[in-house]
């Protein structure tokens, strides 16, 4: 009788660690309704959907896609078009939350998830993107290169404690790379990354010299 309910609570934790992973990355903050959720499901199926990005908040828009991109069934109606468009849309929010969310889309949507990395200068994203950089998939590595050069400095108060030095190990692997990058476009796009990286690491500079 032992046993069989040792087995039987056996098999209930691994069937609980099997299921529970899915939400296992959406930030604990998020709290919204399944209808909100839903509602934005169903926005992200159009092909054209950036002209409603104002009737939800980002905080909204962010913990939906995150939500839709951990727990949508792959079974669901048009899945691969929204979780491409999940991705691309909390890549536009600005909320830091979608960082962590993005690195992990690397693995399923390279290309989006690398561009859009670039909207956010964190040590993190930041180290994402130059690890990409000498990526074997054209695409990814152009899109790493993308995020790189349009990266924006950290508002002021909000620079992350070694993004100076992520600068400038960021400085050297680019450095590195964009004289061994095949491809001559992507070439000029490690160029214009590089240049980018060199103002951000000005502006860091500047910044702590004033403290």
């Amino acid at each position: 009788m032992r046993i069989t309910l040792f087995l039987i609570l056996t098999l209930l934790g691994q069937l609980l660690t099997a299921v529970s992973p899915a939400c296992a990355d959406v930030p604990p903050d998020c709290n919204l309704s399944p209808d909100t959720v839903a509602e934005i499901r169903l926005y992200l199926t159009a092909e054209d959907n950036v002209p409603f990005l104002d009737m939800w908040t980002a905080g909204e828009l962010v913990c939906a896609t995150i939500d839709i991109y951990y727990n949508d069934p792959e079974d669901a109606y048009l899945h691969d078009r929204v979780l491409t468009g999940a991705v691309v849309l909390m890549g536009m929010t600005g909320d830091s939350r979608a960082v962590p969310v993005l690195i992990d889309a690397i693995d399923t949507h390279p290309s989006q998830a690398l561009y859009n990395l670039g909207n956010f200068p964190t040590v993190d994203a930041l180290n994402a993107l130059v690890a990409n950089v000498r990526n074997e998939d054209d695409e990814a590595r152009e899109n790493a290169a993308e995020g790189l050069r349009r990266m924006q400095a950290p508002a002021t108060g909000e620079v992350e404690d070694g993004w100076a030095e992520a600068l400038d190990a960021a400085l050297v692997e680019v450095g590195e790379w964009m004289i061994q990058e095949p491809v001559e476009d992507f070439r000029n796009y490690f160029l214009d990354a590089y240049a980018n990286l060199e103002n951000l690491q000005e502006t860091a500079q500047t910044s702590a010299g004033t403290h």
